[in-house]
């Protein structure tokens, strides 16, 4: 089987042409993700959209399709404070709303949490959460919430 070396980054790799240089390829442009991810926070900026590509031509030896290399994109732009505003724009008494149907859905899930499906404990700790984000938007306007289940 065919071994081709890749170098980028200030590494080189060899792989097995086939499975082994699509998914290698795939994981080294992941971390370059990853890196982006990780500059996107500390720049206060956010990904709008990532693409990893896997890059292939005909070998003029043996004629067949190969793996020659990959590239990673990714989109950023600036964090708005929107999300700020968006929680000191919200009424009280639509965080209420939404806490009251979230606890009558809650109810719904733990009659049948007896199951003991993944499925559902998993909407559970998601519903609990939504539930302690409202409780902070409510603290944020000055009001208290009590949940009372």
């Amino acid at each position: 089987m065919q071994v081709t070396t890749f170098t980028g980054e200030g590494a080189t790799y060899r792989f097995y042409q086939g499975f082994d240089a699509i998914t290698g390829v795939l994981s080294h442009e992941a971390l370059n993700v990853r890196v982006f991810k990780r500059y996107a926070l500390n720049t206060n900026k956010e990904i709008v959209d990532a693409e990893i590509k896997v890059k292939f031509a005909i070998d003029p030896k043996t004629k067949r399709l190969v793996v020659v290399g990959g590239e990673s994109r990714v989109k950023f732009k600036d964090r708005s404070h929107r999300e700020v505003t968006e929680v000191l724009s919200k009424d009280t008494d639509e965080i209420k709303m939404e806490i009251r149907e979230l606890i009558e859905e809650e109810r719904l899930l733990k009659s049948m949490e007896r199951f003991n499906n993944p499925l559902i404990n998993e909407k559970l700790d998601e519903i609990r959460r939504k539930i302690d984000i409202l409780r902070i938007e409510a603290l944020t306007k000055g009001v208290i919430i009590d949940i009372i289940v």
